[in-house]
């Protein structure tokens, strides 16, 4: 009672972190190496590779104490907004290069395109070109990060000898139907297949309904296809911690909610409304928390309940973005009711990371060996290579920071553009005849050397908030299994608000089992979001907890979280888990707030302003579309590829 000295405390935290297995199996000798030379070799047989940072004596200004364990594979180095990475965008933020680029070596190349940025909007963009100008041109494509694919790339574990695919953060796809347009026509082009088969649960949990991807059960709205355990505990209201199942299919008779409250969740579920344009327009102009509690009634408690998933995928809280925004994602009472039988949205297994590597196979057929299959690019080790081989049409130069960006002889009207970027620690320049800026605003708005005032007007509105993916490999999910809980869904205080394991894609060559005695991984998807604040406001407060982190103090805070959630059904951190990586974005999400999509008192949206581009520059990039996402981001590709072709 009268406090701890600081050795006992010492003593306690040296406890409990043995408790929760922060003393791995694996030194940080061996981690480093392995992050270092980019594939993990030297982690195959680790018993808890998350581990390796030791006792957290690395901050995390340090890379080793930012970034964290990578994984196995093509993404070891490259999981989320690594510290090489977010050092080389801040120097760009704090002005380094306003006045000029130092030193800049002429590489002599000239282009007829640069595309700035090589996510899923860039690749659409070279894509895109290509097809337009049947191959005959040159095009390069700079990324800043170690590999191409944005937010679309994977994590990679073995664990027991099994190989783990998850996603760093872009999610889900919808298969176009065949024939039905140029949606279709890619992903044909791309040799994406028609047909998938997924895992089927060993008998022992055959009665579980288990997600295809790492969404679907976080608004409850599945809960009629998938299997969702709640977690209660004094604050959410229960007498005491408890696990209930499904709570909407008896409509939440069991949940220990107010009646109230209840009889409104159940309200606010089944409301519908137009979604034409007129009913688009009138969202904009509210927030989400307005539309709910003003002009539907609803009591604070229903914004509050659904205000994580909110968070997450739109960015900030109800009250910071627009109702538009939240019918954007499907939030209930924005639209129509959505069916409780449809398709359930299906994952591959590195999220929209088979999107990005099926492009690059097309742009540069030597980039994976083997043919243009799925279960060959699936499996292929990426020829790093071949990226940037003089011989072809496209080249992706990987770790080009593009910091600066002007058309020459001081005219933006057309003509050639100077781009620069850092590499390897020395500035470089290349000359292109017409540049795609497939990168976000918050680089594009401090590297157009000469963009006009109005872009420059139009740019201040866009803002974003951060977001973290984290994927934990685990040795076994029983307790998953104990609770019939393949996702999980909590409430108040803890380490987001859902995770989830999937039943895997299954392609010849990669047939991980669905055995709860087997390894799988459960992903946490959350938003780092503060109510009562403007959306740009949570973005920079969200950023700055994301960044001043380090990796060992969310390790810990996972291992403890978990441990509170899953310990009585037998979860053992130390014996159970089998490596954490961190995949952290800064800017994750386009956040809107109530006007951004359609204007404010007539003026022009932003967004219509920056899609206009101007002279040489065209900007292409999914935040233009609203929400950002794969089809939105392809969608910007195509538009900017096809318009350069055609200028």
């Amino acid at each position: 009672m009268f406090g701890m000295t600081d050795s006992a405390e010492d003593l306690a935290r040296e406890t409990t972190d043995r408790t929760l297995g922060m003393d791995a199996d694996i030194t940080r000798r061996d981690f480093v190496n392995a992050s270092l030379v980019g594939v993990g070799a030297a982690l195959l047989g680790a018993a808890a590779p998350a581990s390796a940072q030791g006792q957290g004596a690395l901050p995390a200004t340090a890379p080793e104490g930012f970034d964290g364990f990578g994984g196995v594979g093509d993404y070891a180095t490259s999981h989320g907004n690594v510290k090489t990475v977010l050092d080389a965008a801040h120097r760009i933020r704090d002005g380094k290069y306003d006045k000029g680029v130092p030193a800049a070596h002429d590489t002599g190349e000239t282009y007829d395109l640069v595309i700035v940025g090589g996510g899923l909007s860039g690749l659409s963009a070279a894509y895109h070109y290509a097809k337009a100008t049947n191959g005959t041109k040159r095009t390069l494509i700079l990324e800043n990060h170690p590999i191409f694919g944005g937010e679309a790339k994977q994590n990679e574990f073995v664990v027991n000898g099994v190989r783990l695919i998850a996603p760093q953060g872009s999610n889900q796809f919808g298969m176009p139907r065949a024939g039905s347009g140029p949606a279709a026509d890619l992903w044909d082009d791309l040799k994406l297949p028609r047909e998938f088969r997924y895992a089927e649960p060993d008998a022992s949990v055959s009665h579980l309904r288990i997600p295809l991807d790492n969404y679907a059960h976080m608004d409850g709205v599945n809960e009629f296809q998938v299997d969702i355990g709640y977690f209660f505990d004094e604050k959410s209201g229960a007498p005491k911690p408890t696990w209930l199942r499904n709570i909407w299919q008896n409509d939440l008779a069991d949940a220990p909610f107010p009646p109230a409250l209840k009889a409104e969740l159940l309200k606010w579920r089944s409301h519908t409304a137009d979604p034409g344009e007129a009913f688009r327009r009138t969202l904009d102009g509210m927030s989400y928390k307005q539309y709910l509690e003003n002009t539907l009634g609803f009591s604070s408690g229903v914004t509050d309940y659904i205000e994580p998933v909110v968070g997450l995928i739109n960015g900030a809280t109800p009250d910071a973005v627009s109702g538009f925004a939240a019918q954007q994602i499907g939030m209930p009472a924005t639209g129509r009711t959505r069916s409780r039988t449809g398709s359930l949205p299906q994952s591959f297994p590195g999220g929209n990371g088979s999107y990005a590597r099926h492009f690059v196979k097309w742009l540069i057929p030597a980039a994976f060996p083997g043919n243009a299959d799925f279960p060959t690019i699936l499996a292929a080790k990426l020829n790093w290579g071949a990226l940037d081989h003089a011989n072809q049409p496209t080249r992706i130069r990987l770790g080009s920071t593009v910091v600066r960006v002007e058309h020459a002889k001081g005219t933006r009207d057309g003509g050639p553009v100077t781009v620069w970027y850092a590499k390897g620690g020395t500035n470089h320049t290349v000359t292109a005849k017409r540049v795609v800026m497939a990168s976000g605003s918050w680089v594009n708005k401090h590297i157009l050397a000469d963009q006009p005032d109005e872009l420059r007007a139009a740019y201040v509105q866009f803002g974003y908030t951060p977001a973290m993916i984290v994927n934990v490999a685990l040795n076994n999910w029983r307790f998953l299994a104990k609770l019939g809980a393949p996702a999980a869904r909590w409430f108040g205080d803890g380490f987001g608000f859902s995770a989830n394991i999937r039943r895997p894609l299954l392609v010849p060559g990669h047939e991980p089992p669905l055995h709860p005695d087997q390894p799988t991984v459960l992903t946490f998807y959350l938003g780092l979001y503060t109510r009562g604040l403007s959306a740009y406001e949570q973005g920079a407060l969200g950023r700055k907890k994301l960044f001043e982190t380090t990796y060992v103090q969310y390790e810990r805070t996972v291992r403890a979280h978990m441990t509170r959630l899953f310990a009585d059904a037998g979860f053992d951190a130390r014996r159970d888990i089998a490596g954490i990586i961190l995949n952290r974005w800064g800017h994750a999400r386009m956040v809107q707030p109530p006007g951004w999509y359609y204007g404010t008192n007539g003026a022009t949206p932003a967004r219509e302003i920056v899609a206009k581009g101007y002279g040489s520059v065209t900007i292409a990039h999914s935040e233009l579309n609203g929400h950002m996402n794969v089809n939105a981001a392809i969608a910007q590709g195509k538009r900017a590829g096809e318009g350069a072709a055609a200028s």
